[in-house]
């Protein structure tokens, strides 16, 4: 069994979490709170500074766009009650919670 760290976010105030080098941000989608990898798949660019559009969140650095539904399907497991969000990441020595200046365009908050 591998080692995770438990982190709570208070939504929306808090929507990103560093773990050492990993952003994931958190995204609201179908009425529940997804906390998703900021890293393109495909070239490692930062997507929450892509734009939403039609279900698909488009990567800022080359334009290619991705399912949410399937961003989100293999994001970090999340449990929310009222405004506080709990997941467990994978093993981190250092966690940093903060809210994103910037949100993918067209991301509801």
């Amino acid at each position: 069994m591998r080692d995770l760290t438990r982190v709570e976010l208070q939504w929306p105030a808090q929507n990103m979490v560093v773990a050492d080098a990993e952003q994931y941000f958190a995204i609201e989608r179908a009425g529940a709170v997804h906390l998703i990898s900021s890293r393109c798949p495909h070239r490692g660019g930062p997507l929450h500074l892509g734009e939403v559009v039609d279900d698909r969140v488009r990567c800022p650095w080359h334009g290619n766009s991705f399912r949410l539904d399937r961003m989100c399907d293999r994001g970090v497991p999340t449990v929310q009650r009222g405004g506080r969000i709990t997941a467990y990441l994978p093993s981190a020595a250092s966690v940093e919670l903060t809210h994103a200046l910037v949100f993918a365009k067209g991301m509801s908050r």
